[in-house]
């Protein structure tokens, strides 16, 4: 196993941005909590729970993971989130019962966001300390209840962007306001605030827009089943992404007059997927920032088997697809056959699995990683690889991360228990490099 052994920073160069593995390591026991102290901070729920998270960092592909320790929170899994992440922040869900003494599934639960935080300037030569801060949570009155009661919004589908001191938290939702006139709009629930603000003055509220959606591709999709993959921040815009269907862009977050707009996918990927893309795109396609946050880019893996999941068909094999979305002096593709790969690496070197959940390099835009899950078992292996694109050559060696069974007497047990239902794309972020550790 190689996921994040030894903290960043303990010695060689600080990675300039990290992989985050979605799944929150949960360890209320003291001796179970892995701590770095320069990536730790405290904080306290609205039930008035303490709690404490720290950040093991690790060079991509090597996921970076999130330690928890909160004894005094509900012992449910699910509970806490890793919602989002742009520049220097990080944005968390916890949830808790807003009364503890009634833990069941009909209980009311209160969704805690708090932004992790560290200095904004890179260039600055003390090492900065994180805090966290707690948002105000979002409400809606509730008829039955006579009472504003939380308003639950799917963790995947918060988006965070940054800019300076500011930053907006946002989710979005797709229906009808009046189903009578079979318009759909965009429902865009926006918290702004600054770095330095405080959830406690009461200034910093949510507020809800309905916002038409425009774009060409919009009466050719099934906009009303839009279900968010992930959302990504690019530039001064909010990307809701469903790999199903396309991204709706939203842009001027921070301003008072936010657009929605609609761009399908390239029509059923027919370059490269003679029969359109497969049951589960999720797994296999990823909308990237690279290149220091100047370019957008499409990066897929179509199995030629055309299957879902589980190992692929003898004598076939992949292809990888990447296109840059957005016009830049690099506006660079790439296509990479499997047999490209297997031709000049062995097994050995290169196992002979199906690529899945691609990340492109935030930096590089011709540098790819990738997760490799061998079937095998009740939990199956995970291990990580990055490809030069441009060159169809793997760079460095396959990183073992969740040997299956074999890990289910260590510190990766919980992980490899919750896998197999939690195939998420690793979260970017850039945080670290303004943590200006040891470099």
């Amino acid at each position: 196993m190689a996921a994040a052994n030894a903290p960043a920073g303990s010695g060689g160069a600080l990675p300039n941005w990290v992989m985050l593995e979605r799944f929150i390591f949960r360890r209320d026991d003291p001796q179970s909590f892995r701590e770095d102290k320069r990536t730790s901070a405290t904080g306290v729920t609205s039930v008035g729970a303490h709690f404490r998270v720290s950040f093991i960092l690790a060079e991509p592909p090597t996921p970076s993971r999130l330690y928890l320790s909160w004894p005094g929170g509900p012992k449910r899994e699910k509970m806490c989130h890793l919602a989002a992440a742009h520049r220097n922040l990080v944005l968390l869900r916890l949830d808790s019962f807003v009364d503890p003494s009634n833990p069941s599934p009909f209980g009311e639960i209160a969704h805690d966001y708090f932004i992790y935080y560290v200095a904004a300037d890179p260039r600055s030569q003390a090492q900065s300390t994180p805090a966290l801060r707690r948002l105000p949570g979002c409400t809606v009155h509730n008829a039955h209840y006579g009472r504003p009661i939380p308003r639950p919004f799917v963790p995947w589908g918060v988006g965070l962007l940054c800019c300076g001191e500011e930053f907006a938290v946002a989710y979005l939702g797709v229906g009808w306001r009046d189903p009578e006139t079979e318009t759909l709009e965009v429902e865009l629930w926006v918290l702004r605030s600054t770095i330095i603000g405080d959830s406690t003055d009461g200034d910093e509220k949510w507020e809800v827009m309905y916002l038409p959606i425009q774009g060409q591709d919009v009466e050719h999709s099934n906009l009303l089943n839009f279900t968010t993959s992930e959302v990504i921040p690019f530039k001064n815009a909010l990307c809701w992404v469903d790999y199903d269907r396309g991204v709706l862009y939203c842009e001027d977050i921070f301003g008072g007059n936010p657009k929605a707009t609609f761009t399908g996918f390239p029509p059923d990927d027919s370059s490269f997927h003679p029969s359109g893309p497969s049951g589960r795109p999720a797994l296999y396609r990823s909308l990237c920032v690279t290149e220091g946050g100047r370019t957008l880019a499409f990066l897929d893996v179509f199995r030629h088997d055309r299957a879902d999941l589980g190992r692929m068909v003898p004598d076939t094999g992949f292809t990888i697809v990447s296109m840059a979305v957005t016009e830049t002096q690099s506006a660079n593709s790439f296509v990479v056959q499997a047999d490209d790969l297997w031709a000049t690496h062995t097994p050995e070197d290169l196992p002979r699995e199906v690529m899945m959940l691609p990340l492109l390099s935030m930096d590089d835009i011709s540098v790819a990683h990738f997760v490799l899950y061998d079937w095998v078992g009740r939990f199956g292996k995970f291990s990580l690889v990055t490809i030069d694109l441009s060159t169809k050559r793997l760079i460095g060696s396959v990183v073992p991360y969740a040997n299956g069974e074999e890990d289910l007497s260590t510190d990766n047990a919980d992980l490899v228990k919750a896998k197999p239902s939690f195939f998420m794309h690793f979260l970017p972020a850039e945080f670290p490099k303004f943590l200006n550790l040891q470099r």
